[in-house]
């Protein structure tokens, strides 16, 4: 208690110094603590269960070059080709692929004929074998028969009458049923006819994982020749491998094609590059605000040492301890940091109700801030400790030079 007294006195002689450190610290800790909760919110989106056996899956399409192309038939043949290779776990065809930022989307109801209200949802054309081939977990019901897939064009009046669908889209379309769907209609926006649910996976985010309509999926037993994409599923570490191969007897079966090939890990890192990227660049900015911080710390603290060698040296002369010293420093420290941080927390809830309000960013969390704060201080103890030890080292003698 008796060091309050110069200290208070000390910040008060240096007042702008002080508080200058004090802003920068409570801006450091407003910036950090809001940058830490964007990445987390985007390292746990990125790292979640996609439902789909991500490592290995390799996807191919092809753009024919004869104008008279038969699609379907080419399909049938280059899918029972793919099938037969080693190597290959299974091989389906959809009109979109998982985790591309590419697919198709539609409003969903329970009732016939609604047009507003519905429920977004992601779907897909395939074939009986999408649940094998994308490496899906089937948790009720089943899957399709060969003899439901149809084949459809944009010219076809035939439509889809069964589906697979996602637990999230049967939990979201049918809240009151608790999972118990099967055998339940429901229909596309503004039409009359019923689809009914014969089976349940257990998880695919579609193509879009950042949207709101993550997760919420329907599959249709229909081949359509205007979008398509062979997805294959590789045997455990034999991904890379069955791309090469397949891709050789694509061009052998049939050269009147160009390929096209993507393995499903570098759809998502393609999608996932952007908010990569985020990441990367708050984690640089948090360090290099951390480091100026501790930079500008030292910096007053070894001008403050040098101003006040002789006033140390007279206290060296009557008695005072090199722990003596060195707690005054660090104190005086103390005293900086927790002003800035005080003043940071509240920067840090306003800064963040204007990233919620105008950004829809996550909201910050009362122990981030508070392990931001904690951390800032051990920052800024430790950057005042070297200088508070040279302090201590100032010989009594200086007392006796003249200024």
């Amino acid at each position: 208690m008796l060091e309050l007294r110069p200290i208070l006195s000390a910040l008060w002689r240096h007042k702008v110094s002080a508080l200058l450190i004090a802003l920068q610290l409570g801006l450091t800790l407003a910036i950090v603590s809001n940058a830490l909760v964007v990445m987390n919110e985007r390292t746990e989106r990125m790292s979640r269960p996609t439902g789909i056996a991500e490592n290995d899956i390799v996807t191919f399409n092809f753009m024919a070059i004869p104008k008279d192309y038969d699609m379907y038939d080419a399909f049938r043949q280059d899918l029972d080709m793919i099938r037969s290779l080693p190597g290959v776990a299974s091989a389906t065809i959809s009109n979109h692929v998982p985790l591309s930022g590419s697919g198709s989307a539609s409003g969903f109801y329970t009732e016939p004929n609604k047009e507003t209200g519905g429920l977004g949802a992601n779907y897909y054309t395939t074939d009986e074998h999408f649940i094998d081939a994308l490496g899906m977990k089937l948790v009720a019901g089943r899957g399709f028969y060969p003899e439901e897939v149809m084949k459809i064009s944009p010219s076809s009046n035939d439509r889809p009458t069964i589906a697979v669908v996602t637990q999230k889209f049967a939990d979201d379309l049918f809240p009151e049923s608790n999972g118990n769907v099967l055998g339940k209609a429901f229909f596309n926006g503004g039409d009359d006819h019923p689809i009914k649910i014969i089976g349940i996976v257990e998880r695919n985010l579609g193509p879009w994982p950042n949207s709101s309509i993550a997760g919420r999926g329907a599959f249709y037993p229909a081949i359509t020749d205007r979008w398509f994409y062979y997805i294959v599923r590789a045997e455990p570490g034999q991904r890379d491998k069955v791309q090469k191969l397949v891709e050789e007897k694509l061009a052998e079966r049939d050269g009147n094609r160009v390929i096209n090939t993507h393995t499903i890990e570098e759809e998502k890192a393609q999608y996932y590059a952007g908010d990569n990227t985020m990441v990367k660049v708050l984690s640089g900015v948090v360090i290099l605000l951390t480091f100026i911080v501790a930079l500008g710390i030292v910096g007053l603290t070894v001008f403050w040492i040098t101003q006040r060698q002789k006033q140390i040296g007279v206290r060296r002369a009557l008695g005072a301890t090199r722990t003596a010293i060195s707690r005054y420093f660090l104190l005086e420290n103390l005293m900086i940091a927790a002003t800035g941080i005080a003043l940071g927390t509240a920067a840090a809830q306003i800064f963040n109700g204007f990233l919620v309000r105008e950004f829809e960013q996550p909201t910050l969390p009362l122990t981030i801030t508070v392990a931001c704060a904690v951390a800032l201080l051990v920052v800024s103890l430790t950057a005042a400790l070297v200088p508070a030890l040279r302090a201590a080292n100032i010989s009594p003698a200086t007392a006796t030079r003249s200024v």
